[in-house]
């Protein structure tokens, strides 16, 4: 088993699917567990809700991974698992509401811009992001921490939230947007 610890994620998938080896689960449980308590734990903010998402994540993870068609970005594909059982979750929980808003007007925002304002924000000093983050909404935080801190593409974003690119734009301007105006209150 030592000799698959070096290997990548995408091997030890094909790995998987190929031999039906089960054991080799544990090196793809070692290299996300951790990352996906810390995602879950962003979210929900208890403890010990995040180590039941963990599991429950990594058990539908490891029940899936023979539907992969392609293995090209088995992390990005863990991520999706891992926010969309969240916000499962929190939809159950009722902790998470998000509003329907016109997809219309944001169609034209394009790529260029989020990443010029991607930019503005990681100017923005830490401590004070810190501080103004906790009073963001759960699916502001969210969307944010998909963003900018994971690095997610809009694309990947949608897909993950299982919306359309122009809904997920709209989403994730109106967080930067309430970010900027508690960030604003601060400076004042």
């Amino acid at each position: 088993m030592n000799t698959f610890t070096n290997i990548s994620d995408k091997e030890v998938v094909e790995q998987i699917i190929e031999t039906g080896d089960t054991d080799l689960f544990n090196i793809l449980y070692d290299r996300y567990v951790n990352k996906i308590y810390h995602k879950c734990l962003l979210i929900t903010k208890d403890k010990e809700v995040s180590k039941d998402l963990t599991h429950d994540i990594l058990i539908k993870v490891f029940l899936n991974i023979s539907k992969l068609k392609t293995v090209t970005n088995f992390s990005l594909w863990v991520h999706s698992i891992s926010y969309n059982h969240c916000i499962d979750y929190l939809r159950l929980k009722k902790k998470f509401q998000h509003e329907d808003y016109e997809e219309e007007l944001f169609e034209n925002i394009s790529e260029e811009e989020l990443e010029r304002e991607q930019k503005e924000l990681k100017e923005i000093r830490l401590s004070e992001l810190e501080l103004v983050f906790e009073k963001l909404t759960q699916e502001e935080r969210f969307i944010l921490l998909m963003r900018y801190k994971d690095n997610l593409s809009i694309k990947d974003m949608a897909k993950a939230f299982e919306i359309g690119e122009s809904a997920l734009k709209m989403r994730l301007k109106r967080a930067r947007d309430h970010l900027a105006s508690l960030l604003k209150k601060i400076n004042s």
